[in-house]
């Protein structure tokens, strides 16, 4: 069982619609976690940020990418935060005013894009990049550990 927690429960705030989009995105999260192994991704790290290719050959895991990586730039853009037991999530969303990102769906998956102007929040950017990776290599055994704040990373949150 996944620990997850977030607007989608206690933090709807009462708002059904809401919480079913938080119930759908944690459903897609751990089907995406449980065919991690069929995914691939590419993490660039660039001077302001990060550039992430996901692909896969598997028709269903394109289809979830598809749906998973927009909705999560919508929950980010709307402050929808999630995952507040972990720091590099509750610090990333905490941050959100400062990203910037560009989303191109591709035939196999998702290009990302994912830049700030702000150097501390970069550090955190980069940060959340290789947690990802993590995700996608090792599926939901990853997705249960706490994600680790890079050491150069100013905490904005208590």
């Amino acid at each position: 069982m996944f620990r997850v927690r977030g607007q989608g429960g206690g933090r709807a705030g009462g708002d059904p619609a809401r919480a079913a989009r938080h119930q759908h995105d944690q459903a897609v999260f751990h089907r995406l976690l449980a065919l991690h192994e069929q995914i691939e991704r590419d993490l660039e790290l660039l001077p302001n940020g990060v550039r992430a290719r996901t692909r896969s050959n598997n028709p269903e895991i394109v289809a979830l990418l598809h749906d998973h990586v927009p909705s999560m730039k919508q929950r980010l853009e709307e402050n929808f935060g999630l995952r507040f037991w972990d720091p590099a999530f509750a610090e990333l969303f905490a941050q959100h005013d400062k990203i910037h990102m560009e989303l191109t769906l591709l035939p196999d998956g998702v290009l990302i894009e994912e830049t700030s102007e702000d150097p501390n929040v970069v550090e955190l950017i980069q940060a959340h990049g290789q947690i990802i990776n993590l995700f996608v290599a090792k599926g939901g055994a990853q997705a249960q550990q706490e994600s680790p704040l890079p050491d150069a990373y100013r905490r904005v949150l208590a």
